[in-house]
């Protein structure tokens, strides 16, 4: 057989097969539809919410429930950092074997084991059983419920392809933006009001709540046959430029945590104000990402995701203007500045991310992009956990300004290596996938 006509034979029989293991949902919708009054976007939207908003807020309610129930933050400490720590190890792996199986059918199982896990979590904080004891507890809750924000995140490439993709990646990351800034306040909010296990036994509830609405999301059947020949080499070659974006952002967030309530205090402030800091740099990034996912702005931003090249250059741009806006807060300005600096950095924060994300259905296989969206979520995890480490000790034993510089640097140093490096990436080869 010619060359040409083999190469044409394997592309065809690859297609075929791709077709056969993930077959496609309806036609997305039209490009100049309304992405809030799609049905299939509410009911996404609905479902990745009350899916997401337990993982919120579980940091905070962790810490308080174990403190309060053992009167030591290094228990509640122990028992959210076992949560976080599965959370960021199993979610690249939860979300392979979640490309395997149906979805959203495949996520009912991890949302029900997940939610019986955590209600066993209360009744061991509540019974005061050993701190070992509830972290493997929370550990395994965490394990169950790593690849559902992934496995959710890999149904837009199908649900909203072409001109539709960006805003829809624009407006998952606003969801994921208001579900951040509603989950530390609920939980502080039932932990005042219902006692030190509330917070915990809310987020059970939720995810058991989250079953119905996320078996709403049209979704896919399970790939068909064997899955063979899958490297996670080829897929971290083809997304490690935007792994770096992702590292980065972790990175500054954890700084922050750390940063801005030590500059509130440097400044004769209460620290506890860093919390409206942050919550102002969160409701911000959700306002501009929800401006992303008008008509008007899908129009400015042109089809799809703007093609690799094009999509590289803007994330590139808004992870740079991101880390940029937030170096004068290394001059350490009293409160006000510090809330008009984050509320402009804000305005980059979701949409970098947002871009970040449409790119990857550009890069890696359809069978793969449950995986993908998890080694995104661990890459940030494990950015934040070092960031806040690192901006500690930068703040204990050098200065408050030099925290709030590793703030800033990393999503600027982070965009222009991967603006540098992301030509020079490629789509994994059939035998890495």
């Amino acid at each position: 057989m010619p060359a040409d006509r083999a190469d044409h034979a394997h592309r065809t029989e690859h297609t075929e097969h791709s077709e056969r293991a993930h077959p496609p949902p309806a036609a997305p919708p039209p490009a100049g539809e309304r992405l809030w009054t799609d049905r299939r976007w509410l009911l996404y939207a609905s479902a990745a919410a009350a899916a997401r908003l337990p993982g919120t807020m579980l940091p905070l309610g962790l810490v308080l429930a174990g403190q309060s129930l053992t009167g030591s933050f290094a228990s509640g400490s122990v028992v959210a950092g076992a949560y976080a720590a599965a959370v960021a190890l199993s979610a690249p792996w939860r979300g392979r074997r979640l490309d395997r199986a149906p979805l959203p059918g495949g996520l009912t199982v991890p949302l029900v084991c997940g939610a019986l896990l955590l209600a066993a979590v209360g009744a061991a904080l509540a019974v005061r059983a050993p701190v070992p004891v509830a972290a493997a507890l929370a550990a395994g809750a965490a394990v169950a419920t790593a690849g559902v924000p992934g496995g959710l995140r890999s149904l837009l490439p199908l649900l909203w392809g072409g001109r539709a993709a960006a805003r829809a990646f624009a407006g998952d990351s606003a969801v994921t933006e208001i579900t951040w800034i509603a989950g530390p306040a609920l939980a502080a909010a039932l932990f005042a009001q219902a006692g030190p296990v509330a917070p915990v036994a809310c987020a059970a509830v939720l995810w058991l709540v989250a079953v119905p609405a996320v078996r709403r999301v049209p979704g896919r059947r399970a790939p068909a046959g064997p899955v063979s020949r899958e490297r996670t080499g080829g897929l971290l070659r083809a997304v490690w430029p935007l792994l770096l974006l992702s590292l980065g952002v972790g990175v500054n967030l954890g700084a922050l945590d750390v940063g801005l309530p030590a500059l509130l205090h440097s400044r004769g402030s209460a620290p506890a104000g860093g919390g409206l800091l942050i919550a102002a740099l969160s409701l911000s990034s959700a306002l501009a990402v929800l401006l992303l996912t008008t008509p008007v702005a899908g129009r400015l931003l042109g089809g799809g995701t703007g093609g690799d090249g094009r999509g590289i250059r803007r994330t590139v741009v808004c992870h740079a203007c991101y880390g940029l806006l937030l170096l004068p807060l290394a001059l350490l300005p009293p409160l006000p500045g510090a809330l008009a600096v984050v509320l402009a950095a804000g305005c980059f924060l979701g949409p970098g991310i947002g871009f970040t994300f449409a790119l990857v259905p550009e890069r890696v296989a359809p069978g793969r992009h449950g995986e993908a969206f998890g080694l995104f979520f661990s890459t940030n995890a494990l950015g934040t956990a070092a960031g806040a480490l690192a901006a500690g000790a930068l703040v204990e034993h050098v200065s408050v300004s030099a925290g709030l510089l590793l703030a800033a640097l990393p999503p600027a140093v982070a965009a222009a290596v991967a603006a540098v490096t992301a030509g020079r990436t490629r789509r994994p080869a059939d035998g890495d996938r």
